[in-house]
Order: C-alpha cells, then sequence, then structure tokens
C-alpha cells in the first residue's frame, strides 16, 4: 500500500545555516526543529541528517515530518538559528546572506511540488 492512501503527506526541509565550527550551535539548532512549542520532544518529526563544512562554515540540517508540522519546525529551527549565530563574526569561504540564508523544501510521499 502507498503511504498517500495510508493519509501520510510528508516534507522535508534541507535548512541552510551559517555555522559548522561550533557543533554546539548546530545541534541546538537542530533539536530545536523537534521540541513543540512546549519544549517536549515531537514524535513526528526527525532531523535525518546533519551535514557540516568547516571550510564553508555552513551545515545543512534535513528536516522530516508531515507538511502540517514542518512549517513550525522549520521556523523553531530559524529562530533558534537566528539568535545563536551572530554574523558580525562568522567568517568562511562560502558567501552568506545571513544566518539561515536557504530554505528548500521537498515533497517525499503524498504531496505535491505544487502544494
Amino acid at each position: 500500500m502507498s503511504s498517500s492512501r495510508v493519509g501520510l503527506r510528508l516534507a522535508a526541509c534541507l535548512l541552510n545555516i551559517s555555522e559548522a565550527r561550533r557543533k554546539y550551535i548546530v545541534e541546538n539548532i537542530a533539536k530545536a526543529a523537534l521540541l513543540d512549542k512546549n519544549g517536549k520532544k515531537h514524535p513526528q518529526v526527525s532531523v535525518l541528517n546533519i551535514f557540516s563544512d568547516q571550510d564553508y562554515n555552513r551545515s545543512v540540517i534535513t528536516i522530516a515530518t508531515s507538511v502540517d508540522k514542518l512549517g513550525s519546525s522549520v521556523l523553531a529551527a530559524c529562530l533558534e538559528a537566528f539568535q545563536a549565530i551572530d554574523m558580525e563574526v562568522e567568517e568562511g569561504i562560502h558567501p552568506c546572506l545571513g544566518a539561515v540564508d536557504l530554505i528548500p523544501i521537498y515533497p517525499l510521499s503524498g504531496v505535491t511540488v505544487e502544494e
């Protein structure tokens, strides 16, 4: 049975942040995506991967969940990034637009790109 038949509408965000050298900051940003507004772990949200490039001083955090939960999870991670990353002192070989400079979202199951 396909996942769309059982109602799963999943999407992923590959959140690009301007930090890789301070692992604890990257991990705190990823953890923020996992928590609900009461600070408890949301069981339907997963951080699938964290890729960090030290030279570029950038990390990509892959967050996957239902389409309904993705927005709030990504927003929580972005807010943590904005608070934790000081762009006045950030440096790396990649030009940065901000603490968060790319938020691509990809459909995984039961949802189309247009949605």
